[in-house]
């Protein structure tokens, strides 16, 4: 569903460190890196349901993990995105990393736009334009009682291409350098 240039967050393994601090951490990650990369190739987490949302910080297209919608069942769905972020993070653990991230909350979102003074959070119609959006979207993208998902309206993580490694300085998914991509299904 999201173009290709757009990039989530999975597992973000530090902030902050200089550029010898990370390359010493990739280098010591390069024996669980491709694992990393493929891990959706086996273990399929779908996202559904896209909404704009925001907070006083940046403007976000946002999805929900499915489970079990219209026209699938809840064993379909055992493995979420949540599963996977778990997972990602075991993964690091258990080859010695220590996971650092500055935000812990699992979401999983795109971001759009960055607030960067009041006046930008405060624009007139803001909150009529993400109402109008999400209605939109709601209307043409999430699962129907009849007819289930639709087309384009579910994201499987790793479906085009598997999780991309990058390093170095990366701001709300650009920047920094692409080290390995994993294989889609």
């Amino acid at each position: 569903m999201p173009p290709t240039s757009l990039h989530m967050t999975a597992l973000e393994i530090t902030h902050s460190l200089t550029s010898p601090e990370i390359e010493a951490l990739v280098s010591q990650m390069q024996p669980i890196l491709s694992p990393m990369a493929n891990h959706t190739k086996t273990h399929r987490a779908r996202l559904v349901k896209p909404v704009i949302s925001f907070d006083a910080q940046a403007l976000a297209l946002s999805f929900l993990p499915a489970a079990g919608e219209p026209g699938r069942s809840l064993d379909e769905d055992t493995y979420s995105y949540h599963h996977l972020r778990r997972d990602l993070f075991a993964q690091a653990h258990a080859g010695g990393i220590k996971v650092g991230s500055r935000y812990v909350v699992p979401s999983a979102h795109l971001t759009i736009a960055r607030f960067i003074k009041t006046q930008d959070f405060e624009m007139e119609g803001l909150m009529g334009v993400v109402g109008e959006l999400n209605e939109w979207l709601e209307r043409e993208f999430w699962p129907t009682e009849e007819g289930g998902v639709r087309d384009g309206g579910e994201w499987v993580v790793g479906e085009e291409k598997g999780l991309e490694v990058r390093k170095g300085t990366l701001w709300y998914g650009s920047g920094g350098e692409t080290m390995l991509v994993g294989e889609g299904f």
